[in-house]
């Protein structure tokens, strides 16, 4: 599914993504469980360097976290099992 929602630089992409209704898995909401990585395939994020908990392997494939991720471009993420809530 794709979906196109609006976001602001000064939220991290997950709120902008929960506040569209879609679901997206995390846990710590701060970038360090590593468990709501999402594949970036276009655009620009600013992530703060006290935050930034990716693995080697996760910079390597394009992956962020989106709670820790804010928004620089219009930006283009796979999100892995998410939904949309009815």
């Amino acid at each position: 599914n794709h979906y196109t929602i609006q976001a602001s630089a000064n939220e991290p992409v997950l709120v902008a993504v929960e506040r569209a209704g879609i679901k997206a898995p995390s846990r710590c909401r701060s970038g360090q469980c590593g468990w709501g990585r999402s594949r970036l395939g276009s655009g620009q994020c600013y992530i703060l360097p006290d935050g930034d908990g990716r693995r080697w392997a996760d910079l390597q494939s394009g992956q962020i976290h989106p709670c820790a991720s804010f928004p620089v471009s219009d930006l283009e993420i796979e999100v892995p099992g998410e939904y949309w809530e009815e």
